[in-house]
């Protein structure tokens, strides 16, 4: 089982391919994580933790780091964005 409250702002994420996705910004709630400068854009998005399959040093996914980016804020509530 995965612990969120063992995840940090400024925790790497890397996809199961082992490549970066971003680091946290923070948690929210049990379904969200808020990451920043993220490699491909340098902006903040949010991901959901159901993709979390390891906590370590790092927060790993399970999907690989293009997939992950695909992923990003498609769980916002309607209107909501991440400026």
């Amino acid at each position: 089982m995965i612990a969120l409250s063992d995840i940090h702002a400024g925790m790497s994420v890397v996809g199961a391919d082992g490549h970066p996705v971003g680091r946290i910004r923070g948690v929210e709630g049990a379904t969200r994580l808020l990451l920043e400068d993220t490699p491909a854009d340098g902006d903040t998005h949010y991901l959901p933790t159901s993709h979390i399959v390891k906590i370590t040093d790092q927060v790993h996914l399970d999907c690989p780091a293009a997939t992950a980016r695909m992923l990003f804020d498609q769980d916002l509530p309607a209107g909501e964005n991440t400026t």
